[in-house]
């Protein structure tokens, strides 16, 4: 997965309160929220970004072992995916 990840723009309302992202779904009619992990994420897939530069970041920001962090960034990716809330481009 070399591509950009983008979260999916339409229908999609968000905003960071107090280190969290919360997050209203309106096609879904879902709620969410995003603890700090994903919530120094969260806008960097709003921009676009790589799976690479994901977990390169939680490695920088919080000291994370290169696996723990792939594995974060994996978990995190597919809650997205199974939300709909996702854009990948190959």
């Amino acid at each position: 997965m070399a591509g950009q990840i983008r979260l999916r723009e339409d229908d999609v309302e968000w905003r960071e309160i107090e280190g969290e992202i919360v997050v209203l779904d309106l096609r879904r009619s879902t709620y969410l929220a995003v603890n700090r992990i994903g919530a120094l994420l969260w806008p960097r897939l709003a921009a676009g970004a790589t799976r690479s530069a994901l977990v390169q970041r939680l490695v920088d920001d919080f000291d994370l072992e290169p696996s723990t962090a792939e594995s974060d960034v994996d978990g995190f990716l597919q809650e997205l995916r199974d939300q709909e809330l996702l854009v990948e481009e190959t």
